[in-house]
């Protein structure tokens, strides 16, 4: 009898653990590396100086942004569709649902090393397309991911930035 109170117990633990920790962490902010933050600053910083709010981190966009930057590297090609062709607002609205959506992409040589968030922030802010998504003040939220891996037979870093509206 013991042990099925025991058993009973456990089960009732996991349960719980599986129906809270999924909403409490679609709550905070994303788990970014010192990279991932330093683009965020970065791009916050090009916001600032147009006097917009900046974007916050999201983890559901964070997840969106890091499977796109895996899939990228894992089927060795580099674009917004996703893999099956789809558009990248289908793949992000699996992970989040935003009202308005866009996407920037970067890919450096080699790793994602010391003073590649500058230059990745650099590279959107001289792209037209990038800029108008950077400053534009309709996004509020950001999810943000980097890479490292093979592509094109070369080693490179490649970094998914998905912005949202606030809702």
């Amino acid at each position: 009898m013991r042990t099925v109170a025991l058993l009973a117990s456990a089960l009732g633990c996991l349960l719980a653990a599986v129906i809270v920790l999924p909403a409490a962490a679609a709550a905070g902010p994303a788990r970014l590396d010192k990279r991932e933050r330093a683009i965020i600053r970065g791009v916050n910083q090009q916001r600032a100086r147009y006097g917009l709010a900046p974007v916050r981190p999201n983890l559901r966009l964070a997840r969106a942004a890091d499977y796109h930057s895996w899939e990228m590297l894992d089927a060795n090609y580099f674009a917004h569709a996703s893999r099956n062709g789809g558009p990248f607002d289908a793949r992000i609205r699996r992970f989040a649902s935003p009202r308005s959506l866009a996407e920037t992409l970067a890919m450096l040589g080699g790793r994602c090393g010391h003073g590649s968030a500058g230059r990745i922030v650099s590279m959107w802010m001289n792209s037209s397309g990038h800029r108008a998504i950077l400053l534009s003040g309709r996004y509020r939220r950001i999810g943000i991911a980097k890479r490292t891996g093979k592509l094109g037979g070369r080693r490179a870093c490649v970094v998914t930035a998905d912005f949202a509206s606030k809702r």
